[in-house]
């Protein structure tokens, strides 16, 4: 199996430079020879997971002229608790800073990328200053940082992690740098797979209760005025103690996961809660007190 994973890992990276290399001329030094880096770092993967010194040897390897300095990867479970998974490069400062701020919750690059699908580009110190108040907290431990590209990881068609490449120079930010990283990214997803098949057969909270069916109207409405939720956020609110999880819930009412991602986020903000879990026992909670 580890095999299988480590080679498919290299097709699906050595197929993406294929498609985006085609009609590149041999004596274009710049794009080859960053080719070349890449397929020598493919040729020496080992089996499994990418961990910090696998990380560490990726970024030693890439061409200095790129200013590749650090690589994140974070993964989310079913109970939509992030957590980062393997880093290197970083202030210890930043880790440590990285660690609290890892939630579905924070406004920052890697779990954007997590909740919406799409690949997250910010190309200068300024844009990264702007982007919000936790990123601006946490690049101030990281002096270097003039640019970071954020990806997201997908399983199985469900949105699963993201990895983050974080640069000194703005000099990966052209179209063959782009190209050149979301590669590099289909390729840590790959070898990311066993681990979010793990995640994804991690027993959920279907077995912790659900809400009584029978609960009427009336109590409904009362929860919705008293947390002021929309009709879907309640929904999904009665779907999550339930212990559905975002994908079945974006299935059963038809739309998409990043959706479902984002009205559970408001849907904590709303019972004031960190987590799923903390939210599914308090929506079963209100609904008992409620038929009380």
């Amino acid at each position: 199996m580890a095999d299988h994973i480590a080679s498919n890992a290299q097709l699906v990276g050595l197929r993406a430079i294929k498609e985006f290399n085609e009609g590149v001329e041999p004596e274009n030094f710049y794009h080859t020879s960053h080719l070349l880096w890449m397929i020598e770092w493919l040729n020496k993967l080992g089996h499994g997971a990418p961990d910090s010194r696998m990380l560490q040897t990726l970024i030693l390897r890439s061409p200095s002229y790129l200013g590749l300095r650090a690589i994140s990867i974070m993964i989310i479970d079913e109970n939509d608790q992030a957590r980062n998974f393997a880093a290197h490069g970083y202030p210890a400062e930043a880790i440590k800073l990285q660690n609290i701020y890892t939630t579905i919750e924070e406004k920052l690059p890697s779990v954007d990328a997590m909740l919406t699908g799409k690949a997250v580009f910010l190309e200068s110190r300024k844009e990264l200053d702007c982007y919000s108040s936790y990123l601006r907290a946490w690049i101030s431990y990281i002096p270097w940082m003039n640019s970071l590209m954020a990806f997201p990881l997908v399983n199985q068609e469900r949105l699963s992690g993201s990895v983050v490449w974080s640069f000194d120079n703005d000099h990966a930010m052209d179209d063959f740098g782009r190209q050149l990283f979301t590669s590099l990214s289909l390729i840590v997803q790959s070898m990311m797979f066993q681990e979010f098949e793990s995640n994804r057969n991690t027993t959920g909270l279907r077995d912790a209760g659900r809400v009584d069916n029978s609960t009427n109207l009336q109590e409904s409405n009362d929860l919705q005025k008293k947390f002021h939720m929309s009709d879907r956020q309640l929904s999904i609110a009665k779907m999550i103690a339930d212990g559905l999880t975002n994908r079945e819930i974006a299935k059963t009412l038809n739309f998409s996961e990043s959706t479902a991602r984002y009205e559970t986020i408001k849907i904590y903000e709303r019972l004031q809660v960190k987590n799923r879990a903390q939210a599914a026992a308090m929506v079963r909670s209100l609904f008992s007190m409620l038929k009380d």
